[in-house]
């Protein structure tokens, strides 16, 4: 039995038999540490374990402890001098040179009410790991096997380990669960195999995993992967790819599977209706203000340019109307994206190419106050290799390229360039890509997946429309494509000529509009053509005056007080069907097609007076024919 010992004075006790020996009993390692540190009593557990020999072993120079594991094991022991009991992990370097790891349990012993030694008593947790960070994994001896397959045990994500060849050598077990194949399926080769787990996206993933084997990139990551299980079940993933690394070389690359097909399930049950609205009412009424605003300069503008001859004076108009329309542009473009939905199953045919356009302007709106409040710049450059025309829902498709655009550019760190280019090989496909540019000395940080619009992923309004997008990470560069559908696409068309146009004189015409400027310019217009022109601005007024007299023509607005455009559009046709009615607004409005049996033409402000002319004048051609 070894003697106890009186540390504050420096001399060997008697021996008390009763007060150690209960130790002796245990199955697990305990010996008693002095404050000098010194191993002043080991139980017969203890002595087996490290083979010493009744030698004394000292926790500052001869230490059976891993490095990685000496700062905590000092703390705790420090700790425990202080009269705290500390509980620690370490893996401890026995003399078999077999990597064990325990678990420490630190609890001081007290001597007239001070600290006079530590007992400690350590568990051999041979069949979990309990402490799962960088220091733990880089001690683990590759040759065992146990220790180096833990983190495959007990992974709650499914992982992979490919070497060079990419064959699976290694595996969690909840990979099995996932993929529904058992570990000799797997590993057999035969059964599934790199190319067939993850078909059709075979040849992107293996790009990936050639550029961590090459030392090109630290990691990988890859969006919206699919995965083949059993029974030919799809699965989508995001991949995490990193490099094996032993002796200085990399061995292997194991893959992370993070399993997000619930997540897509919920996701695509998401209403359409839902998708990117950046606006609220308040911005929609100040839009249509500001519409009402622009189409009374611009039908001034081009009144006056009508009576004007001096070329200065002419020039300058000009320029108010150049700018006026372009605001009218931008002002529309907004309107697009805060109107109500538009019918899935309505389809229109535009230039790709102008729908790329109207995102890339939406998207600089958006650059601009991030100029101002981050300090920002972001470039786009673009490139277009085709002209074809898409006929689909081209409001949607507006928003999933905005969306697109507005993802990459949160990549950017400072400041970068965003590509776009729209190229037609096989298939039609446009690509944004992000490029970082640094600061001198300074790396680009990684770009992390994002959500420009909360809680919605752009595949959700993508997948309505049969669009593939595909995302590709890596460290300085975040790149999305769009791949359109054959059936989407349709060939340019020759333009028809516009005929004859119609003379509008000599004719009945009714302008119900309550904005007292754009009344009084369509008055003066269509007064100096020789017309009769009555003017209101409430709709029940215009409907009593027309009962008294059928007029040729009814110019209303949408919003007019009394009754709506739309509605004195429906019972002026209920009572004369030849009357051209022409419906005017600064609102968006969606379902404006509904109404095409009782509204022979819709202009949404601001408009040219030239287009209001020549619209009206076919109208009236067509019905003389």
């Amino acid at each position: 039995m070894a003697a106890d010992f009186d540390h504050t004075r420096g001399e060997t006790l008697s021996p008390h038999a009763s007060e150690y020996g209960i130790f002796e009993t245990l199955r697990y390692p305990v010996s008693i540490i002095g404050k000098d540190g010194l191993i002043i009593y080991g139980n017969k557990a203890y002595h087996d374990f490290f083979h010493d020999g009744n030698k004394d072993i000292r926790l500052d120079w001869e230490h059976p402890f891993f490095p990685e594991y000496r700062k905590r094991i000092a703390q705790s022991y420090l700790a425990a001098l202080h009269g705290v009991e500390k509980h620690c992990f370490a893996i401890v370097n026995s003399q078999s040179r077999s990597h064990v790891p325990v678990e420490i349990y630190l609890f001081p012993m007290f001597r007239e009410e001070a600290v006079s030694s530590i007992l400690a008593l350590m568990i051999i947790v041979e069949d979990r790991l309990l402490s799962f960070d960088q220091s733990t994994l880089s001690i683990i001896s590759e040759e065992n096997v146990q220790y180096d397959n833990l983190h495959l045990e007990f992974s709650p994500m499914p992982i992979i380990r490919l070497n060079e060849d990419l064959k699976i050598i290694k595996c969690s077990l909840s990979l099995q669960g996932f993929l529904g194949y058992s570990a000799e399926e797997i590993f057999d080769g035969k059964t599934v195999s790199f190319e067939t787990m993850f078909a059709p996206d075979t040849e992107k993933v293996k790009k990936a995993i050639n550029s961590l084997l090459s030392g090109g990139y630290t990691f990988h990551r890859i969006g919206e992967a699919r995965i083949s299980a059993r029974d030919n079940k799809k699965k989508i993933v995001n991949l995490t790819m990193y490099p094996i690394i032993h002796d200085q070389e990399i061995t292997a690359i194991e893959i992370i599977l993070e399993d997000i097909t619930k997540i897509k399930e919920l996701m695509e049950r998401i209403n359409a209706a839902n998708l990117i609205r950046l606006f609220t009412d308040i911005t929609k009424g100040f839009l249509h203000t500001l519409n009402n605003t622009i189409s009374v300069i611009l039908s001034k503008t081009q009144l006056l340019l009508q009576i004007t001859e001096k070329e200065t004076v002419t020039e300058g108009i000009q320029m108010v109307e150049e700018s006026a329309l372009d605001i009218a542009r931008q002002v529309r473009r907004i309107q697009n994206f805060i109107g109500s939905a538009q019918d899935l199953k309505e389809e229109t045919t535009e230039p790709l190419v102008d729908i790329i356009e109207d995102a890339i302007e939406f998207s600089k709106m958006q650059f601009k106050v991030s100029n101002i409040d981050n300090r920002k710049n972001i470039q786009i450059e673009k490139k277009y290799f085709s002209t074809i025309q898409v006929n689909t829902n081209t409001r949607l498709v507006r928003e999933i390229i905005t969306s697109i655009i507005l993802k990459v550019a949160t990549s950017i760190q400072s400041s970068g360039v965003i590509n776009i280019t729209l190229k037609q090989n096989n298939d039609l496909h446009l690509a944004v890509e992000s490029g970082e540019v640094p600061a001198a000395g300074i790396s680009p940080a990684p770009p992390a997946f994002v959500n420009i619009f909360s809680g919605v992923d752009v595949r959700q309004a993508a997948d309505i429309l049969n669009l593939k997008i595909v995302e590709e990470e890596s460290p300085g560069s975040y790149a999305i494509k769009a791949i359109f559908p054959s059936r989407m696409l349709v060939e340019k068309e020759k333009r028809e000529s516009d005929g004859i146009e119609y003379r509008l004189r000599d004719l009945d015409i009714i302008i119900v509009e309550d904005e007292i400027p754009l009344q009084k310019i369509l008055l003066e217009l269509f007064d100096k053509m020789g017309n009769r022109v009555f003017i209101c601005d409430d709709g029940r007024k215009a409907m009593e005056e027309f009962k008294k007299k059928h007029y040729d023509i009814v110019i209303t607005d949408y919003g007019v007080p009394g009754i709506t455009g739309i509605e004195l559009s429906a019972r002026i046709k209920e009572i004369n069907e030849g009357t051209i009615t022409v419906l005017l607004s600064g609102w968006m409005l969606d379902n404006i097609k509904a109404y095409k049996n009782v509204v022979d033409l819709f202009l949404p402000k601001p408009f040219k007076l030239d287009d209001l002319l020549k619209k009206i004048s076919k109208i009236m051609s067509e019905k003389k024919k």
